[in-house]
């Protein structure tokens, strides 16, 4: 039987702090648990922290060089552990910078033909690979490169995510408009109410972005939602 290329899905925020990793890793749990063979990739991570002494086996933070990239743990714990936390996130640095910017501080950079070809060591064995940008989906990963272009490149569905609060429709509508104008269509928007706080617009968010735009909006979550609540991510076709 001819090898079946695995699925990518490329997770992107409408901003930082919204909730993209907890998103990504309810949709892992929910794969896993529905059968689905599940890999994980963050192409490029900053603000990560250095693990004192060594990692205490190889199934736990064994990253070679002590960086742990939190989101990455997170993702990888989420989908089994597969494979090791040093393909989930090949590139890490300290500052807590955008990815260029944090590599400069090391008198480094972001490789940026590694963002893509680090993804192809889960092509083999995954079905589906569930890969998650650093910061909004306009952020930079490398230089010249932003998370649309990552995504693109990897021709991925868009799934974006956005923190369930008041603003939320302004960022939300804002970032369809200029990823449309760049002529690629996001394939779904999950809500993330990242705060856990009493937030009167959270309850009409879901129906105004709906009324101004025609992506379908999968899931709401709450910042303790089970897996299941994400089922909705089957519709956005994989």
């Amino acid at each position: 039987m001819p090898h079946r290329t695995p699925t990518k899905v490329f997770f992107a925020g409408t901003g930082t702090e919204v909730g993209k990793t907890y998103v990504a890793a309810l949709v892992a749990r929910f794969l896993v648990d529905q059968g689905r063979r599940v890999g994980v990739y963050k192409p490029v991570a900053s603000g990560c922290r250095v693990e004192p002494g060594e990692p205490a086996s190889k199934s736990s933070l064994d990253v070679g060089d002590g960086r742990i990239a939190e989101d990455a743990v997170q993702l990888w714990r989420a989908a089994g552990q597969p494979r090791t936390l040093e393909d989930v996130c090949p590139q890490r640095f300290l500052a807590p910078l955008a990815p260029p910017e944090a590599a400069a501080c090391e008198g480094n950079a972001v490789d940026a033909a590694q963002l893509l070809a680090g993804v192809d060591c889960w092509c083999s064995d995954y079905e589906i690979v569930l890969v998650e940008g650093a910061g909004g989906l306009f952020s930079p990963l490398a230089e010249g490169v932003l998370n649309l272009d990552l995504a693109v490149s990897m021709e991925a569905p868009i799934v974006l995510v956005a923190a369930n609060r008041l603003g939320v429709i302004h960022e939300t509508l804002a970032c369809v408009a200029a990823t449309e104008n760049r002529g690629v269509r996001i394939a779904g928007i999950i809500l993330s109410d990242v705060s856990g706080q009493d937030e009167p617009s959270k309850a009409s968010n879901a129906k105004q972005i709906e009324r101004y735009c025609d992506i379908p909006i999968v899931a709401s979550v709450g910042n303790h939602a089970k897996p299941e609540e994400v089922a909705g991510i089957l519709a956005c076709g994989f």
